[in-house]
């Protein structure tokens, strides 16, 4: 029942990871979405000029979310070709991890715009301001109810 479904949900799953690049030429209208502010710029340049904010380690999350994401996606579609007729025996090991994916995503768009998230600094815990809203991260997020339901329809 999940390979049946799993072009749909192989689409749905690598949407924001294609979105995400609107960001990078269209940032003055749209946003730099949900890891802009940590492309194009290296982990060490970042520290050395100053550039570290909350928002580079929001990005740096997403950015492994949405990687991590893109691959469970690739898996899925080369499941579908090794099991052409019926879903895998370690179907319902496949479901949970797209489940989480999508549930981890979620819910850290939703931290990250609401919450003042805690962050270790020398000094001690420091909290992060909530990050801005932008179009392009709503348009990022938005798929994710939408594939929780059709993960839902399709579990093992």
């Amino acid at each position: 029942m999940l390979l049946a479904r799993a072009y749909a949900i192989a689409a749905l799953e690598v949407l924001p990871f294609f979105l995400q690049f609107l960001g990078l030429g269209l940032s003055e209208t749209l946003g730099e979405g949900l890891c802009g502010s940590a492309l194009g710029v290296s982990e060490a340049e970042a520290v050395r000029y100053g550039l570290v904010s909350e928002y580079y380690f929001y990005g740096q999350a997403f950015l492994v979310l949405l990687a991590l994401k893109a691959t469970y996606a690739l898996g899925l579609v080369l499941l579908r070709f090794m099991y052409p007729g019926e879903d895998p025996p370690f179907a319902p090991l496949v479901w949970r991890l797209g489940v989480g994916l999508s549930s981890a995503l979620l819910l850290l768009f939703l931290l990250t715009r609401t919450l003042p998230l805690p962050f270790p600094t020398f000094q001690g815990l420091a909290l992060l301001a909530p990050a801005p809203l932008d179009p392009l991260s709503l348009l990022m997020a938005a798929p994710e109810p939408f594939l929780l339901g059709l993960l839902w329809r399709a579990r093992p």
